[in-house]
């Protein structure tokens, strides 16, 4: 009997610790949205589940305006020494990846010729993905002008968002 309560006991235990993982993520998402939103006139978005677990302590974000959209993913790490760990081992197999000063603690754009960055603040791991969609004043272009176009259009983007993600003030 007592074993059962100590196994009941220690339920309860972990049932509030990830639900207390999820109220503060919660939180922080909404401090996310509400400074990007701010900021971002025209802009809407909506929040997407993430893989993985519960406990799983990454918010996703998509953001979208006409022909434009935003995947961001902000992974919530236990320490500052994992949150680096993590990106270093993001990096290990990446071409020649370009180090970005002035936003967060470090940033960069893992691939060449990409327009994706990833950047550490503290604890926080934020990956952005900044895509074109379907834009109608580039489908008559020469393919090689038009993928030229979108790929300076996504770098604009990507740093515009990388900027403002930078300023926020994240819990320690």
């Amino acid at each position: 009997m007592k074993t059962l309560m100590s196994a009941g006991m220690l339920l309860v235990v972990l049932a509030l610790g990830v639900g207390q993982g999820k109220v503060e993520l919660d939180a922080l998402s909404d401090k996310i949205s509400s400074h990007l939103e701010s900021n971002l006139q025209g802009w809407k978005y909506e929040r997407i589940p993430p893989f993985g677990t519960p406990e799983t302590k990454v918010i996703v974000h998509r953001w979208y305006t006409t022909n434009r959209a935003v995947m961001i993913q902000i992974a919530v790490r236990a320490t500052e020494e994992d949150a680096k760990k993590e990106i270093r081992s993001f990096l290990e197999f990446r071409r020649e990846p370009q180090e970005l000063i002035g936003l967060g603690d470090e940033a960069y754009v893992p691939e060449p010729n990409q327009s994706d960055l990833v950047l550490r603040r503290g604890r926080y791991v934020i990956y952005i993905h900044p895509y074109v969609e379907g834009d109608s004043a580039l489908q008559n272009l020469p393919a090689p002008e038009r993928e030229a176009r979108e790929k300076t259009e996504r770098d604009k983007i990507g740093k515009e968002f990388a900027k403002l993600l930078a300023a926020i003030e994240l819990p320690a």
